[in-house]
């Protein structure tokens, strides 16, 4: 028979690693969120600007997509920033609209084409006193009555 304790004292102690192991990476950063000090404050940050841009990169903000639709969705969609500051690897969940999805990528590509163009890269992730690959997941969710 299984001991409980035992299991329960080992899930505890991979969960603790875990967040531990995550908090020890530092997230990339945004241009504009650069005096924030949290990973928590950072992807944060990084969301919104990212948010901003997608809806500032388009004539019609992301709720008249939708609606040009008539869609109700909420898509996942994942990219890396690598350590040289590139944003690359770009790609959806399973159970995201693939339409949508592939507009949304497009969108958040061109965004940051043109920061890179304006020379103002992302600063990677940061590690072990080095800077890492670190992957993205930002999700999009709308509702159209």
């Amino acid at each position: 028979m299984i001991n409980i304790k035992r299991v329960l004292s080992f899930v505890i102690l991979l969960i603790s690693f875990l967040c531990y192991s995550q908090k020890s990476i530092k997230h990339p950063i945004f241009p504009g969120c650069n005096k924030l000090k949290t990973n928590e404050e950072l992807g944060k940050c990084f969301s919104e600007k990212l948010w901003y841009e997608l809806n500032d990169q388009t004539q019609y903000s992301a709720e008249d997509f939708f609606k040009e639709d008539k869609l109700n969705n909420d898509i996942t969609l994942f990219f890396t920033v690598k350590k040289d500051g590139k944003v690359t690897d770009f790609s959806f969940s399973k159970d995201s609209d693939p339409v949508v999805s592939t507009a949304y990528l497009k969108r958040i590509s061109k965004v940051f084409k043109y920061y890179e163009k304006k020379g103002k890269k992302i600063i990677p992730a940061f590690e072990n006193n080095q800077y890492v690959d670190y992957k993205i997941v930002f999700k999009v969710e709308s509702r159209v009555n």
